[in-house]
C-alpha cells in the first residue's frame, strides 16, 4: 500500500514541487525521490569534467527530515569513487552535519551541485571524505558506468544523458558553490551561514516556515519499518548544534555601593517617604489637639 501524505504540510509541498522541477535528467544529475517513501530520495550526478572523475557517474541517497527545509539533508554516496566514503553520511555545511549554516532557499539541486564542485577538491581529513590517487580514481570512474544500485535497478550509463556544450554552464555554477559551501570537519563549531534575509523571504514565500509536527503522514505504509523519514544524527554531529548558554551579566557592587552612582528613580522613593513621614505627623497631631479640646470642655461643663 503506498504512502499517502497531508498536501497541506509545508515539507511535503516543498519536497513534491521538487521532485517535479528534477523529473527529468539533465546532463550532469538526476534525482527523485522513492515511490514509498518522499522523505528519501535517490541521485546520480555525473564527475566533473577535466577531473579524475570526468568518465564516472555516481549515485547516492539523500535522507531529509520532517521538518525540510527549515533542517538540512543527510547525503550518502553508494558508488565506489575514492573521494568519498560509501554509505557514510558527507559531513557538508549544506547537511544534516552543519545545522547551523543550512539556508532553507537551498534546495536538492543544491545539494547535487555541491556534490559535483566538491569532488574534485582534497579531502583533508574530514568525515566521509577519501583523498585515493589519480588512478585509481579514474578506475572507478570507469567501473561506475556498470555500477547497478539495488533498489533502483538501473545501469548508470543509461541514467543522465550524453554531455553537451550546454552542460558547462551548470558545471561552472557547481564549482562556484562549492567555493561558496565548505566541506567541513565535524569538530568545527563555527556558523558558517547564517538565514539571510532573502533566504528567510523565499522560505515564506514557499509557505515552509512553519515547524512540523506529527502531519507529515497520514496514511503510512503496511511495512513502516522500511520508511527512513527522520535520519539519525551522528553522536558527532550532536555536539555542534549545542550552544553555551549566555549568562546574564553580574551587577558590581562596588559601583552601587559609590556616592556618584544614583541608582534611577531613588529620588523619587524618598520624596515618597516624607510625604508619608509628614502625613503620619500631622495625623499624630491633629489627634493630640482633638483630644485636648475634649478634656478642655470636659472640665469647664
Amino acid at each position: 500500500m503506498q504512502t499517502t501524505y497531508n498536501q497541506r504540510n509545508p515539507a511535503v509541498k516543498r519536497l513534491m514541487r521538487e521532485a517535479a522541477e528534477l523529473c527529468d535528467p539533465t546532463e550532469l544529475f538526476f534525482a527523485q525521490p522513492l515511490e514509498d517513501n518522499l522523505f528519501e530520495w535517490h541521485f546520480t550526478v555525473r564527475g566533473p569534467p577535466d577531473t579524475d572523475f570526468a568518465n564516472g557517474v555516481y549515485h547516492g541517497r539523500i535522507l531529509l527530515p520532517t521538518e525540510y527545509p527549515m533542517k538540512p539533508p543527510s547525503i550518502m554516496i553508494l558508488t565506489p569513487n575514492g573521494r568519498f566514503e560509501l554509505n557514510k553520511k558527507i559531513c557538508l555545511s549544506i547537511s544534516g552535519y552543519h545545522p547551523e549554516s543550512w539556508q532553507p532557499s537551498w534546495s536538492i539541486r543544491t545539494a547535487l551541485l555541491a556534490i559535483i564542485g566538491f569532488m574534485p577538491t582534497p579531502g583533508a581529513g574530514a568525515i566521509g571524505a577519501l583523498d585515493y590517487s589519480a588512478e585509481e580514481r579514474k578506475i572507478l570512474a570507469q567501473k561506475s558506468l556498470d555500477w547497478k544500485c539495488p533498489t533502483c535497478r538501473v545501469k548508470l550509463a543509461d541514467v543522465l544523458p550524453p554531455l553537451t556544450d550546454a552542460s558547462l554552464t551548470t558545471t561552472a555554477e557547481a564549482r562556484e558553490l562549492a567555493s561558496q559551501i565548505s566541506f567541513k570537519d565535524a569538530s568545527d563549531r563555527k556558523t558558517t551561514a547564517s538565514l539571510t534575509n532573502d533566504a528567510l523571504a523565499a522560505s515564506l514565500t514557499d509557505g515552509s516556515v512553519n515547524t512540523l509536527e506529527n502531519d507529515v503522514i497520514v496514511e503510512d505504509v503496511e511495512d513502516s519499518s522500511s520508511v527512513e523519514t527522520q535520519p539519525v544524527r551522528d553522536a558527532s554531529s550532536e555536539t555542534n548544534v549545542r550552544q553555551r548558554p549566555v549568562r546574564p551579566p553580574v551587577a558590581d557592587h562596588r559601583q552601587s555601593e559609590s556616592p556618584g552612582n544614583v541608582e534611577p528613580g531613588s529620588g523619587t522613593m524618598s520624596f515618597a517617604i516624607l510625604l508619608v513621614a509628614i502625613t503620619l505627623a500631622v495625623l499624630l497631631f491633629r489627634r493630640l489637639y482633638m483630644m485636648n479640646e475634649w478634656r478642655f470642655y470636659s472640665e469647664s461643663g
